[in-house]
């Protein structure tokens, strides 16, 4: 390794800088697809990249109000269950009834249908 120049070792620096340039371009366009990320990394030279408009409006995205206002009743419910708490003469106990009623319900008509298709479709074949 000590017959190795200079020359030698800037040349391979730069291919392997190179390299990673292009493998980190790549790995950011899998995740813009994949997972909608946003490219912020480096333009690997030689390549051109359709970014995104800094201009263009995002689409409003209404997931974080709603997962505060899930987490928010959540605690409102265990709340009313530790204190026993009843609100407009409700108490948490027919809260966790109604919600788990709707489920089992909907959950067994699903089932049923579901099982009715896979019968009818056997009998036509």
């Amino acid at each position: 390794m000590r017959d190795v120049t200079t020359e030698q070792r800037l040349r391979l620096i730069q291919q392997v800088r190179s390299r990673y340039h292009e493998n980190q371009y790549d790995l950011s366009n899998r995740e813009r697809i994949l997972y909608g990320k946003s490219f912020t990394g480096e333009i690997p030279p030689g390549t051109e990249a359709d970014l995104p408009d800094p201009d263009v409006k995002q689409p409003f995205s209404s997931f974080k109000i709603r997962l505060m206002i899930a987490v928010l009743l959540g605690a409102a419910v265990i709340s009313m269950d530790r204190n026993h708490i009843k609100i407009a003469g409700i108490t948490s106990e027919q809260i966790y009834q109604a919600i788990s009623a709707d489920f089992e319900e909907n959950i067994e008509k699903m089932v049923v249908s579901f099982s009715q298709q896979t019968e009818n479709s056997e009998g036509k074949e």
